[in-house]
């Protein structure tokens, strides 16, 4: 939506964000680009010591430093009760108003083949990824309709998913992983149909980033684990910086899109994922593309299976990693 408008369709500035894993990588780089745009900024993450430097980097970035205001709450976002009490302490900071736009950036990734994960990783991989995202959505809907009134009420409010390419194409070593993110799309879809049933009472909307490779901490520890044959079917993707792909996300947000991806695969594959999500614009561009991109898809899944099972033969009964 909104491909063809030139009016910012996420405007910030004065408004109050939320970020979750805004204490390194691509959260604090929104948080950051946020501070230099004129929002005020509430990071949350599990680690104290790393929030209370981000905050610091965060509120440096501010332009007007005198009246933009900046917090940090520690949280543990897998256990269903810290998101309530997120919401209660980040409204009482923000003088009695519920935060306007959530940005849901934390998350992790630990690849490896999946005959070799363990239960309790398959299912880490899903509370860290998934369930802080859908428990920090649920959280803020409530207070969001109860109390729809905020210094910028004509404004929409925001719910900003994180995402991955790897939900428009999985690739071995990412099992436990891409479910995951699969699954905050649908909840992305699912919600972007089902928040019209409020609009009357107070206009909300959704959306999902779709980034690729990113350089950050988390890729670091993500590579101890990776099988080696997923980095070989990753080479083609060259990895963006946390700046980058928080300047894509914000520039696809500030043009009205529910989908958003950082870069040209990203923007590719999305094009033949779509199926009935919500097109930017009338549609023209994406549909004409995703019908280009699905011809093209076939090539490359038989050339990247064929990899897979070649690097398979020369490596039965070796370590595969």
């Amino acid at each position: 939506m909104g491909a063809f408008q030139s009016k910012n369709r996420f405007p910030v500035d004065g408004r109050t964000v939320i970020i979750t894993g805004g204490s390194e990588g691509m959260g604090k780089a929104l948080a950051r680009l946020l501070a230099q745009k004129g929002a005020n900024v509430l990071i949350v993450a599990r680690t104290v010591q790393k929030l209370e430097v981000a905050l610091k980097d965060i509120s440096a970035a501010a332009i007007r430093p005198s009246s933009q205001r900046f917090h940090y709450i520690s949280a543990d976002l897998t256990n269903p009760s810290g998101p309530p009490r997120i919401i209660s302490e980040a409204t009482a900071w923000n003088n009695g108003y519920t935060p306007e736009i959530l940005f849901c950036c934390a998350g992790a990734s630990r690849p490896g083949l999946f005959i070799d994960m363990s239960n309790s990783a398959i299912k880490e991989q899903m509370e860290v990824n998934y369930y802080s995202a859908a428990y920090m959505a649920h959280a803020f809907l409530q207070p969001w309709l109860q109390n729809p009134t905020t210094p910028k009420t004509k404004e929409p409010k925001h719910i900003v998913f994180t995402s991955s390419i790897a939900a428009f194409l999985p690739i071995v070593g990412y099992s436990p992983y891409s479910p995951s993110k699969f699954a905050i799309r649908a909840l992305s879809d699912s919600l972007s149909q089902e928040l019209l049933l409020y609009q009357s009472i107070c206009d909300m909307r959704v959306h999902t980033v779709f980034p690729g490779t990113i350089f950050s901490p988390g890729l670091e520890t993500e590579n101890l684990t990776k099988p080696a044959i997923t980095k070989k079917l990753e080479e083609s993707d060259g990895g963006q910086t946390p700046e980058e792909v928080a300047a894509s996300s914000m520039k696809g947000l500030e043009r009205g899109e529910e989908l958003i991806t950082s870069g040209a695969i990203g923007l590719a594959l999305k094009a033949g994922m779509l199926g009935c999500s919500r097109r930017n614009g009338w549609g023209i561009v994406d549909t004409v593309m995703g019908w280009i991109v699905l011809i093209v898809l076939v090539i490359v899944r038989r050339d990247m299976d064929g990899t897979v099972r070649k690097w398979g033969k020369e490596r039965l009964g070796k370590d595969s990693g």
